[in-house]
This record gives structure tokens, C-alpha cells and sequence, in this order.
């Protein structure tokens, strides 16, 4: 695994060392380390020793110089993951993603809640990134509230924890010192430690107060000392070498902070058994349970930070305690070893699981659609992460059943609504490829993968035009006969592959000839080109020579009023006939049915065949597109020509009789177990989507 880290500067900070010790954990077996950093930092030697390679960006031209660098490093390296941290960085790092040649994983870490302008840009950029890690429930909560609503499956919150060393036994010290360690700023509210300091020192309480770290607030904090007239009982430490024995030297550790994403120097302190007084902020109650393994009190409030301090310097079994206890909470809940272990399966989990994003340009459950749906399940059971874009009910309900996240789009205004909808989706689920179906949705699709340079492969489920298919960069049609439409409008052949529609549904059996007037089904789409008018026609005008108890017609679309007007003209079969309407499962009525019947004037090809035939249905269908590849004429089922009436009466009585209704249904589920390899389907699917995400 080949792994990019992005930052602003090697300087020491928070965000730099658990850079540096993620980056000495993952620096072994196969793994390839890069860290880029905008400047130069006394963390560059400790990278250096552990033989990681340190990239400098520099810093001219306001950083435009720096994101090109960052471009030629991408492509050049050709990173799996690219993991960022602060803000600077992480822009451009986002930029410098989408403008190179490979697509890697971004992965983004927040370590604070930053300035407004960045509250801004963030909410537009936040989508460039696949994967956002928080230190904190806290951080996590207030950037979800802040900045966008994040779907489950694109953040994780990632304790940093710390390193655990050795177990050390609490003393007694002769002078109760109240130590800090921290970078010297506003937000770390050392202020408000030397007015409480102030407070106290009225007291008389013997105690010292020792300021660790360094930083540009320091001459102001020396200022205020002067200005307290505490200078006796404050010491300020820039040199610490050890921060483990700094620490094991003081009584009670503060930690005053305005504001703090998760608090690492006070797990610091807790792992050296410190009793701890900080404010309830941020992340810090996550790490500290008051009274337990330290004491909370109110932000910016010196009194309230006081009474905490005091109770500490006079009570030394409470401090034995408090530090006792955070020590075992540390131990438990904040090992850096685990946060580094969280990080490498966060990084192999987001190259080994691949996103996929099906585009559905209709709200119906046809033939496309189910096909769709079929895919989407099986592909689930493999581990892919699957989302959707569809046109409506009941296909977003349906979706939203199989715990799918699903949008919604109308189709109105040429699909340009459907197509923002999707572009969206895009940039939110952050696909791998797009699994397109029907017209409008490949169309956009192809174009939107262009635009956000992610991979379509589109299927083509009927006899359609070229165009909508164009852009894709596969096209998949559902059986020879569309391949070989497609290639008769000049379709790139290299581009186009066959994989035959297959159902999820086992093969069943055969029928027994009924000895009873016939129940004939017609299942399809309720549109002109599946040819119900021409088939209702011929069987009024032939009614008295064949013997037909009822037709049964399942499904919906525009064609069901001029349908119904059409069979209430046609007085000798209006009895005969019965619109179902859309039906979830039209099998649950396929006990009533001995003939199913497809008089289409043009096919992709059927799933509603197959559904029959595995039940032993004979079928009567028309010899056009793909239902020749499924039903073999007079051998499998009966095919005829669209229009001909007079066919269709024949094959109607030639299944009238016993001996041919039987041959045809044991023919018709042979056929089915024959044609219909569902698992080979999925397989040709996954492999075809496969290598169009490594190319």
C-alpha cells in the first residue's frame, strides 16, 4: 500500500506527531510512505531517522507553485490513500486530487474547528474528500451541525490516544506543583490558570505553577504574571526533553482550554497517573469523566478552575485517586497503538471495499428495473457499498427496503432535474463507477462521469438508439440482439460487451394440461411497443374459435386508459379481460395462468419469459429482438410475427391441446434451466466493472 501524508509544516503540534507516529507505524512490510509538507520543521530529522521520504511543497506564489508540485507528486507516486491534516494542506490537497491523473482515496482529518472563512469553503469542498476521521464525538457533532451532514458510511471518529509506557506509582511531593504543557495561545486559556493562580495564592495555599511549552503568547501571559505580582510561584519552560519526566515532576495537571478537538496532553498526563483539572469543552469530557479521573469546571470562569485546583492541592489520596483512575481509563480507551491500528484498517477497507452508484431513470419495476435491482443485492452480498438515484415510487420504496440510500429526481424538464440530482449523488457517495439503466440515466451518467472523472458502464436493455449510450465508457447489452443493433449504428464493438439478463428465481417445474378454458397472462410495461392493442384485436376478432377463459394483464404505463377504452369497445372479450396494474410479484397469480403471452413489437430481452418458463408456462411471443436467444420456436414455446393475428389464434389452439401443452411446458422449463445462470451473470457483471475501475 502506497501511502501520501499532507500537512502544512513539520513543526511540533499535535496534528505533526500523530502524523509522525502514523507514519513510523504503517513505514514497514509493503508499505510506501510519502510525507508532503507545505514548509520545513524540526520534525523533518525524526521522519528522516525512521527512513520516511519528506517532500517539501514550499510556499510561493500563494501556494499555486506548491499544488502543482503536489499534482506531479500524485501522479508520479500514484498513491493508494492520500491522508491530510489542517486545513491549509487538505484544500489543496482536494485540488491537487481532482486535477492529476490518478484517482486515489482522500482521506481527511479534523483536528479543529477553525476560522469562519473556513467553515465556508469547507461546506463546498467537503464532498472532495472519500473518508473524514475526527478525534472526538464532539468534533464530529459540531462539524455535522456546522459544516454538512455526513452519511455514516464517509467519517469515523479515531481517538489519538497515547503512547503507554510503564506504570509509575503516584507521590507525595513536598510542594504541590500545577504544571501545563502546551503551545502558548489564546485558545489554551492559560490566562484564566493565572488569574485562578491569583486567587489561590490570597489563600495562602503553598503551590507552584510551572507553564510548559512555548509559543508566540508568551511574553503576554509574562505580562499578566508581572501584572498579578505572582512571579514567585510561576515558572515558565521552554526546553522540556522529556516530556515524561516533565510531567512525572508535577502534583495536578491543568488544562484550561477555550476551545479543544480532543485534548492529547491530558491523556499525556493521565497516562503518568496526573490528576487532572480541565474545563468542560470540546473534546475533553470524552476524556475525562469528572471526579473520576479529573475534575470539570466551567470554561473561561478563573473562580470555578480555583475551587477544582484547591480541592486537589489539599486533598493528596484525591489526586492518588483521580490519577490512579485515569491512568486505567487511558489504558482502556486511549492507546495510541490502537489508534494506529484503527488507521491501517480504515485505509485497507476504504482500497478493498468499492463503491458502486446505480442511475435509474424511471420509478417503475420492469424489465431494466429489476435487472437493476437484481444486480444491486448480489452485488451487497459481495461487500460493495451500493447507492442510487432513481425517478420515484415504487422503485425508491423497493431501493429503500434493501437498506439501499436511495435520492429521488423527477424526470420532468427532459431529466435535467434527474441530472443534477445525480451529479449531486455523485459528488456525496463518491462512487467508484456508475452503474447506469434506461435512456436519460445512461445519457447523463456517461456525460456526469466525464465531468467527475468516475467510470460508466451502462446497460442497454432494449432496441435503442446509440446516443444515449455514447459516453459511457462500457456499454452492456442485455442480449446479442442489441449488441448487434447497436452495432449496425457503428457502436465502438470494443466498448460492448454481452451479458444475458438473468432472474434470481429458482426453476420450479412443470404444468399439467388444465382440461378447462385457458387463463392467458401478458406481462410488460403498458406502452405501444409491447404490442398488447394488435394481440387484444386479433383475439376479439378470432374469440369464438378459441377457447380462453380470462386474460390477465400485469403492469402499468401511459397505454392503460386507451387499453381499457379499447377492450370496453371490444364487447366480446370486455368480460374477459383484467388489468392488474403493477403487482410487486406477479407469480403469486401464475397458479390461474397456462399461457403466457408477449405480442412486442420490439424486445431487449424479457425477464417475464423467464419468469414463466421457470415454471413450466408455455409461452406464445413474437420473433423479435432478444426472445428468440430464450425461446426456441416450436420446441421451447411458439414465436409468431408482430401483427399476425392469424398466428397467434394458431398457436393459442395448438396449445389447446394436451399433448402439445405438456411438450411445451417441460420443453420451457428445460429451456429456462438451460439459459437462465444467474450467478455467471453477476460474475460477468463484477469482473466487467472490475476492470473498468483498474483501468
Amino acid at each position: 500500500m502506497k501511502i501520501l501524508y499532507v500537512i502544512n509544516a513539520l513543526t511540533v503540534g499535535g496534528a505533526q506527531i500523530l502524523l509522525l507516529d502514523l507514519a513510523k507505524y504503517l513505514n514497514r512490510d509493503s508499505n510506501k510512505i510519502i510525507v508532503a509538507a507545505f514548509r520545513d520543521g524540526p520534525l523533518t530529522q525524526k521522519f528522516q531517522k525512521e527512513n520516511i521520504e519528506i517532500k517539501i511543497l514550499g510556499e510561493e506564489l500563494f501556494d499555486f507553485v506548491a499544488c502543482y508540485r503536489l499534482i506531479e507528486l500524485i501522479n508520479s507516486f500514484k498513491p493508494d490513500i492520500i491522508h491530510t491534516h489542517l486545513f491549509r494542506a487538505t484544500a489543496w490537497a482536494r485540488f491537487a486530487k481532482q486535477l492529476s491523473k490518478y484517482d486515489s482515496k482522500l482521506i481527511t482529518t479534523i483536528h479543529g474547528t477553525e476560522s469562519e472563512a473556513y467553515h465556508f469553503v469547507e461546506k463546498y469542498m467537503q464532498t472532495l474528500s472519500d473518508y473524514i476521521v475526527f478525534p472526538s464525538k464532539s468534533l464530529s457533532d459540531w462539524y455535522i451541525n456546522t459544516i454538512e451532514q455526513l452519511s455514516s458510511d464517509r467519517f469515523k471518529i479515531i481517538y489519538p490516544g497515547v503512547v503507554i509506557n510503564k506504570a509509575r506509582e503516584y507521590e507525595k511531593q513536598e510542594k504541590v506543583i500545577i504544571g501545563t504543557l502546551s503551545r502558548l495561545h489564546e485558545v489554551k486559556g492559560l490566562d484564566n490558570l493565572l488569574k485562578a493562580a491569583k486567587i489561590l495564592y490570597k489563600k495562602n495555599l503553598e503551590f507552584k505553577i510551572n507553564i510548559g511549552g512555548g509559543g508566540k503568547g508568551k511574553e503576554k501571559l509574562f505580562k499578566q504574571v508581572k501584572e498579578l505580582g505572582i512571579e514567585e510561584i510561576c515558572n515558565f519552560i521552554d526546553d522540556i526533553p522529556s516530556k515524561a519526566k516533565y510531567l512525572e515532576s508535577l502534583s495536578i495537571f491543568a488544562a484550561p482550554s477555550r476551545k479543544e478537538a480532543f485534548g492529547i496532553n491530558i491523556c499525556e498526563a493521565m497516562e503518568r497517573s496526573l490528576p487532572v483539572a480541565a474545563t468542560k469543552v470540546g473534546g475533553i469530557p470524552e476524556v475525562i469523566e469528572d471526579n473520576v479521573t479529573g475534575i470539570l469546571s466551567k470554561p473561561d470562569n478563573p473562580e470555578s478552575l480555583a475551587q477544582s485546583l484547591e480541592l486537589l492541592i489539599k486533598d493528596f489520596e484525591k489526586r492518588k485517586k483521580l490519577g490512579e483512575n485515569g491512568r486505567k481509563r487511558v489504558e482502556k480507551l486511549f492507546n495510541r497503538e490502537e489508534a494506529m491500528r484503527e488507521h491501517l484498517e480504515l485505509y485497507e477497507s476504504l482500497i478493498r471495499t468499492k463503491k458502486i452508484h446505480f442511475a435509474i431513470s424511471s420509478r417503475e419495476l420492469g424489465g431494466g428495473e429489476r435487472l437493476a435491482i437484481n444486480l444491486m443485492q448480489n452485488l451487497q452480498k459481495r461487500g460493495w457499498i451500493v447507492t442510487a438515484t432513481c425517478a420515484g415510487n415504487p422503485l425508491y420504496s423497493k431501493l429503500l427496503s434493501m437498506n439501499i440510500k436511495c435520492s429521488v429526481a423527477s424526470m420532468n424538464l427532459g431529466g435535467i432535474m434527474f441530472a443534477a440530482k445525480l451529479l449531486k449523488d455523485i459528488k456525496t457517495f463518491k462512487p467508484d463507477i456508475i452503474s447506469s439503466h434506461l435512456n436519460k440515466a445512461s445519457l447523463f451518467s456517461g456525460i456526469l462521469g466525464k465531468i467527475t472523472k468516475t467510470k460508466c458502464i451502462s446497460h442497454i436493455h432494449g432496441l435503442n438508439k446509440k446516443i444515449y449510450y455514447q459516453f459511457s465508457d462500457r456499454q452492456v447489452a442485455v442480449s446479442n440482439a442489441v449488441k448487434q443493433h447497436l452495432l449496425e449504428q457503428k457502436a465502438d464493438e470494443s466498448s460492448l460487451i454481452t451479458i444475458n439478463n438473468c432472474i434470481d428465481k429458482p426453476a420450479v417445474g412443470t404444468r399439467s394440461f388444465p382440461n378447462r378454458p385457458l387463463n392467458i397472462s401478458i406481462t410488460a410495461k403498458l406502452h405501444a411497443n409491447k404490442g398488447h392493442e394488435w394481440a387484444l384485436k386479433a383475439i376479439s376478432e378470432k374469440i369464438s374459435q378459441i377457447k380462453i377463459n380470462k386474460i390477465h394483464i400485469f403492469g402499468e404505463g401511459p397505454e392503460r386508459q386507451n387499453l381499457e377504452n379499447l377492450c370496453n369497445n371490444l364487447n366480446n372479450i370486455k368480460d374477459k379481460v383484467v388489468f392488474h396494474g403493477f403487482v410487486n410479484d406477479p407469480s403469486q397469480y401464475y397458479d390461474d395462468i397456462d399461457i403466457a403471452l408477449l405480442p412486442s413489437l420490439g424486445e431487449g430481452i424479457p425477464l417475464s419469459l423467464l419468469e414463466v418458463m421457470r415454471l413450466g408456462i408455455p409461452c406464445i411471443a413474437t420473433n423479435v429482438g432478444g426472445i428468440p436467444e430464450i425461446i426456441i420456436n416450436n420446441e421451447s414455446g411458439i414465436l409468431i410475427e408482430p401483427n399476425d393475428g392469424k398466428a397467434l389464434v394458431d398457436a393459442i389452439n395448438s396449445l389447446s391441446q394436451k399433448e402439445n401443452y405438456e411438450k411445451f411446458s417441460k420443453n420451457a422449463f428445460e429451456r429456462f434451466k438451460k439459459v437462465n445462470n444467474q450467478d455467471k451473470m453477476i460474475d460477468d457483471f463484477e469482473n466487467a466493472v472490475l476492470d473498468l475501475i483498474d483501468k
